[in-house]
């Protein structure tokens, strides 16, 4: 049985906007919370200024992101590995996947062994000039993204 995570989605009316938006937090404040900080951003108001544009915060169960949990052989990976997984990978917050690939030299020990544990794969190999090491880019396997995926955090820090 595989359980999974749920990172909550939020959509935030603000009374001068037609469409709502969508936050993610554990909670409706949290959501709340993120939408008061975006628009003192965007319009520089006040605290007070911002929460007074908030019209209604309500669950919106349709834009849940499941994340699985951490994955069996994650532990068990170096931490730098797993960081060059996880980075490849493009993070663990809420971007997390939009890429899936790593470009270092070919004597990277931590590659070979990333290659090695079946999380990579060549995806080209490029000579470089004045006696420096090939370049390799490396491509995520299925089983490097379920990897990563697991690394992913439920409600990244803003």
């Amino acid at each position: 049985m595989t359980t999974t995570r749920i990172r909550k989605a939020w959509s935030v009316s603000v009374r001068s906007l037609t469409a709502p938006s969508t936050y993610y937090g554990a909670t409706a404040s949290s959501a709340r919370g993120q939408a008061i900080d975006s628009l003192r951003d965007a319009w520089s108001l006040s605290w007070r200024e911002a929460l007074r544009e908030i019209a209604s915060c309500r669950r919106n169960p349709a834009h849940d992101v499941e994340l699985p949990n951490r994955h069996p052989l994650a532990p068990h990976l170096h931490p730098g590995i797993l960081h060059c997984v996880v980075h490849a990978y493009g993070g663990t917050g809420l971007n997390a996947g939009y890429r899936d690939h790593f470009y270092t030299s070919a004597d990277d020990w931590q590659m070979k062994a990333a290659l090695y544990h079946g999380l990579f794969r060549i995806h080209r190999r490029e000579p470089r000039r004045h006696g420096k090491a090939d370049g390799v880019m490396y491509e995520l396997t299925q089983l490097g993204k379920n990897v990563a995926r697991g690394e992913a955090e439920t409600y990244p820090r803003w």
